[in-house]
């Protein structure tokens, strides 16, 4: 069965990622604060299980992480054109500020006050990263498979950055999606006695 939605749920759909695109400096990971503290906290449009299982999706996905989450999201609300608008949203003020600021680039960049601004950019970044981080462990339901897999990606990405080796993420998503199927799917169809 279809789900309703009107004009207003449209329109609140695109006011609702085209403000979260205004402020997603960082990319798209660092939005997922935002996405927390808008999506799950004010608008109820999610809970943390669905947040972190959309943030999961759109990291396997081709394409930035925020396009992901925004068409996912919109859709889930709105249909088709839901994910268009949410879609629109979450894309049309980052462009436009980067296409301005690439006419200017050579002198925003050698600006003593943008070079300023950047510095302290980054370590708001940091926190927006450490904030979520917390946030969605803590929100996670918590087994003997989360905590491993939490650890050894933990202190191999530690390992790998101390020692410059380089090591994709997309090895990290890939060896965590094949330990869940070895765990959730292969070991307890044997042990149950299914084929």
């Amino acid at each position: 069965m279809k789900r309703k939605f009107s004009g207003k749920d449209l329109l609140q759909t695109f006011l609702v990622f085209f403000k979260l695109g205004i402020f997603s400096i960082g990319g798209g990971t660092t939005m997922l604060t935002l996405l927390q503290d808008e999506l799950v906290e004010r608008k109820h449009w999610l809970d943390n299980d669905e947040l972190m299982e959309m943030t999961a999706i759109s990291e396997s996905t081709p394409g930035p992480i925020a396009i992901n989450l925004a068409t996912y999201l919109g859709y889930k609300r709105c249909g088709f054109l839901g994910a268009l608008l949410a879609t629109l949203g979450v894309v049309v003020t980052p462009f436009v500020l980067m296409f301005c600021i690439s006419l200017f680039l050579e002198k925003i960049l050698t600006a003593q006050a943008v070079q300023y601004a950047f510095m302290g950019i980054k370590v708001g970044v940091v926190f927006l990263l450490i904030k979520v981080s917390y946030t969605l462990i803590k929100a996670t339901k918590k087994d003997l498979f989360l905590i491993l897999t939490l650890l050894v990606v933990t202190i191999a990405m530690v390992l790998f950055t101390v020692f410059s080796i380089n090591f994709s993420a997309i090895y990290f998503i890939l060896l965590g999606a094949l330990i869940g199927l070895l765990i959730y799917g292969v070991l307890p169809r044997r042990k149950g006695g299914k084929k």
